[in-house]
Order: C-alpha cells, then structure tokens, then sequence
C-alpha cells in the first residue's frame, strides 16, 4: 500500500515538473519568436532606404519627409527668431537702428514677429520631445544619435587624422560625433532658450514666485545664448553641410551610394547586410516550399 501510494506521488511529481518545463520551454520559444521578429523587423526598416534603380545605381533615403519638413520648419522658425532677436538686441547701434525703424517698423513689430515664432518654435520642440520619448520608452530604443563610446574613438581617429598621425578618416554610422554634439547642443540651447525667453516674455507672472533678479539675469543669458546659437550654425553647421560636404540629404531626402560611403560607410555596410539577411530568408522559404510540394506530390503519387 506503502509502496503504491509512494508510486503515485512520485508519478503525480513528474507530471509536475514536465509540466514546468513544457511551460518554461514555451516561454523561451515565445521569447526566441519575438527576438526573431525584431530582427525582421529592424532589417525591414534598414533594407528598405536602399533603392536599386533600372539602370543598377543604388540611392539610399536618408531622411523621410516628415523629417525634412521639421528641419525646415525649425531653419525657418530659428532663422526668424535669430534676425528678430539680434536686432533687438543690437537696436542701439546705428545702423541697426536704421534697419529696425525702417524696414520693420520698430522694435514693436519686431517683438511681436519674434514671439509668434517663439510660439511656432516652441511647438516644433514639443513634437521633437515627443518623437525623442517615443523612442526611448514605446520603441525601447536609445536612437541614433545616442552618444557611445564609438564616438570617442572616432573622435580621437578624427584628431590624429587632422595632425597627420592617421591615413584615413573614422567610418561613421548614421551620424558622426560632430553631428551628435551638434545635436546635443541644440536641444540644450533650445531648453535655456525657452525658459529664459518666458521668463522675459512673462516678467510679472514669474516674479510672483521667484526673486525679481531672474529677468536681468534671463535676459543676459538669452542674449548671449543667441549669438552662440547664430554662430554655430553660421561657423559649424552650414560649413560642414553646405560648403564642405554639400550635403543636399535634408531636402532632397536621398544620398547616392558613393555619398553613403564616403560619409556612412557603417551604415551603408549595414543596410547592405540587412538586404542580403532578408534575400537569404527569402531563397531559404522558397527551397523549403518547394521541398513540402515535391514531399506531398510523392506522397500522392504512392496513394
């Protein structure tokens, strides 16, 4: 009876434990499904800004529209609020003067186009944030112009390349350091710029819970931020985009193969891989399709 009743627990134990693993085997295959599926899905995305033309020249889409039409929206918003600003800024020059009463009028409508740009600026930020916080917490991703330390050893690479220490440039992947800390400089600039314009913008409302020498100190900081900002993108930006690389991507969208390489050559070398992975997945349903129709054929045949 004894040894029955052990039989029956022993017996009852396995079925539980092949249960747990059947269970944990599931859920690894579950885990492994959804990896699988990521990595479709991520070669997907980067196979398809390759486009191989009739004549076999390849071009790759480097931005989307909706891309350019931000970069545009935020060169004409930033080109109006840095003229506006500086103006306003430097009224007490002459010649500046001149152009002020002149041309706009005073410094009155001066303000005001300034603060509609403001708000049309201020609006652009906050469907960047957005697109920035749908990356990092519904996509799980950190973005492409995530600093790493590739960067640094790129940077290093790019310094020894410039005192002749080095034969070759580093390969960039998408965006390069330079265009990673321009891009970190402008969202930090963007944020003490808006915080400190509404501190000017709404003097009264912000000395009610802060001490009053917030505005000269707001206004010293948006002043000098300004030329900061107008000379970054004069000096840096347009150098190295318009003049040195004559980089058109932003508002054509496209860059062809030999820009890809010379500029992007990591992420030329990875859209080329996630084009041949998904050509093999391809080719590898293809033989397996074909292997189950001769198997099922063979089998109606001796039937």
């Amino acid at each position: 009876m004894t040894s029955i009743s052990s039989n029956g627990a022993q017996s009852k134990h396995d079925r539980v434990e092949e249960t747990a693993v059947t269970k944990e085997t599931a859920v690894i295959e579950r885990i492994k499904k959804r990896a699988r599926a990521r990595r479709l899905r991520a070669a997907q995305a980067l196979a398809a800004q390759m486009q191989v033309t009739p004549d076999g020249d390849k071009t790759f889409i480097r931005f989307t529209s909706r891309q350019r039409l931000e970069h545009q929206f935020l060169i004409v918003t930033f080109t109006t609020l840095a003229i506006t600003g500086l103006l306003q800024r430097y009224s007490a020059i002459l010649p500046v003067g001149w152009v002020v009463n002149m041309v706009f009028g005073g410094v009155e409508t001066l303000r005001t186009l300034h603060h509609l740009a403001a708000v049309l600026f201020i609006f652009e930020s906050v469907y960047h944030l957005v697109q920035i916080l749908t990356t990092w917490f519904v996509k799980r991703e950190r973005g492409a112009m995530w600093p790493q330390r590739q960067d640094l050893r790129d940077f290093v690479q790019m310094v020894k390349y410039n005192l002749g220490r080095a034969t070759k440039r580093p390969d960039c992947d998408r965006f390069n350091f330079e265009e990673k800390i321009e891009y970190w400089a402008l969202l930090w600039g963007t944020a003490v710029m808006i915080l400190t314009g509404l501190i000017q913008w709404f003097p009264i409302q912000v000395t009610l819970m802060l001490p009053g020498d917030i505005i000269p100190v707001s206004r010293a900081v948006h002043g000098w931020e300004a030329v900061l900002a107008a000379l970054s993108v004069l000096i840096w930006h347009i150098y190295h985009t318009v003049l040195k690389e004559k980089n058109k991507s932003i508002f054509t969208g496209i860059m062809t193969e030999e820009e890809m390489q010379e500029t992007h050559l990591v992420e030329y070398r990875r859209i080329l891989a996630a084009h041949a992975y998904l050509r093999n997945l391809t080719n590898e349903k293809k033989v397996n399709t074909t292997t189950k129709y001769e198997s099922n054929t063979q089998k109606t045949q001796r039937s």
